[in-house]
């Protein structure tokens, strides 16, 4: 499956429920982080039509969930692309997971970022600068009292199944596509990703 900007940008407007009158802005933050060249691999020029595809829509999607949450554009995009090995292979692993009812606790699907405005204004070897894919498990660990000092404050955590049921829900809506089919697509798509990343090893 690959998508048109448009598309692109109608899915992640869907999304974030933004309102009509607020559509240019909007857009800028899209267009922002295009001339900062993210994602890779898509800015082919003017003139030049781009199609995307699950991965850049995954991309795209987690630099707006960090937006969402209060971090810059340009952070939001560097910090995904310093991550984006780990953050692909968590995302494909919870696609191709096939749902325990009874073992939901040792489910990786909790992105844990620091998103910290002023990493760089810190004393640079004193950085805890980390990207992880956690289960339930291991948050209770890390808020319970003797919490791990592995994860310090600031840190943001990211449900990763609700980030993808809203980003696959959108394509439904806004492509009109069949639910089976996006499904059935994402899942192709992880199977590849994943393939890909284990040949890398």
């Amino acid at each position: 499956m690959e998508f048109v900007y448009r598309e692109v940008q109608a899915v992640l407007t869907h999304k974030h429920n933004i309102a009509g009158a607020n559509l240019t802005a909007f857009r800028g933050r899209i267009q922002h982080m295009q001339r900062l060249g993210f994602p890779s691999g898509v800015n082919t020029g003017k003139g030049n039509p781009v199609r995307y595809t699950w991965r850049e829509l995954l991309l795209l999607g987690l630099a707006f969930e960090y937006v969402e949450i209060g971090a810059t554009p340009d952070r939001s995009v560097a910090e995904i692309s310093k991550f984006e090995d780990t953050l692909l292979a968590g995302i494909c692993e919870m696609i191709l997971a096939k749902p325990q009812l009874d073992d939901v606790g040792s489910a990786k699907c909790f992105l844990l970022a620091d998103l910290s405005a002023l990493l760089t204004l810190k004393v640079e070897e004193r950085w805890h600068q980390q990207c992880s894919i956690l289960t339930i498990e291991d948050i209770n660990r890390m808020l319970s009292a003797q919490g791990d000092d592995a994860y310090r404050s600031p840190y943001t955590i990211v449900d990763l199944r609700q980030f993808l049921g809203g980003l696959t829900s959108s394509v439904i809506d806004v492509c009109g596509l069949d639910n089976r089919i996006v499904a059935s697509d994402i899942k192709a798509w992880a199977f590849r990703e994943a393939s890909v990343g284990a040949e890398l090893i």
